[in-house]
């Protein structure tokens, strides 16, 4: 039996630390035939080490804010909801990740965690991209920048509809990374880092309808590829 590459979860916790997210993260990295597990937050620098040279690939997933301390600004908006414990965690796993060369996924404030990572801001709060339908339903249409990692991924399609559930968004790029993908009223919806195997960052919930849906299927089968060395 061929082995899975071993794919790394961020999670969000509850304040008591009880883990605290949906299982579809999990069946879209094993249906694209990966091994997913979520991992505990941690402030130890070995433990850090050991996580980017443990897992295949790293998967840096939904849930709150990321503090905009990190790109250098106050909370200005009561929207705004934040969690220390997981903002250092994963800022120190993405350095290290970033380093080693290894894939990176980020989905929804997973996309925003990495734009902040490597430099870049955020809105901190926008109108009009949280939907009301059910979470496979994709009401969003957004538009693919040519010559990039996704429109590979999308097999050539200049757009895509996906679904949409956040209140935050990336504002500046970050130095060095590129958009691939922008909703109607020009907010970027997919980043990437050029010359990378795999690495990249979408604002939608692809897991919540992979199993619907080629275009959000490929998306989990390109980054456990990359993570299996393929």
């Amino acid at each position: 039996m061929k082995k899975r590459p071993l794919i790394a979860i961020t999670p969000s916790c509850t304040s008591e630390g009880y883990i605290r997210m949906r299982p579809t993260y999990l069946d879209a990295v094993w249906g694209a035939g990966g091994l997913p597990v979520f991992v505990a937050y941690t402030k130890d620098e070995a433990k850090l080490d050991e996580y980017s040279a443990l897992f295949d690939g790293f998967l840096f997933a939904g849930g709150v804010d990321v503090d905009p301390k990190y790109y250098g600004e106050e909370i200005a908006s009561d929207k705004v909801e934040v969690c220390e414990a997981r903002d250092r965690f994963e800022l120190a796993l993405l350095e290290r990740v970033e380093k080693s060369g290894k894939p990176v996924l980020g989905i929804c404030r997973g996309i925003q965690l990495i734009n902040v990572g490597m430099g870049g801001s955020l809105y901190q709060h926008i109108e009009g991209h949280r939907q009301n339908e059910d979470v496979t339903v994709r009401t969003q249409r957004i538009n693919i920048c040519p010559v990039t990692p996704l429109v590979e991924i999308a097999g050539g399609k200049k757009e895509m509809l996906v679904n949409s559930f956040h209140h935050q968004a990336v504002k500046e790029i970050a130095p060095g990374m590129r958009a691939a993908a922008y909703a109607g009223d020009g907010i970027c919806e997919c980043i990437y880092l050029p010359g990378h195997k795999f690495f990249l960052g979408v604002q939608w919930h692809p897991e919540l309808y992979w199993h619907l849906d080629p275009d959000a299927a490929a998306l989990f089968s390109a980054f456990v590829k990359a993570a299996g060395g393929r």
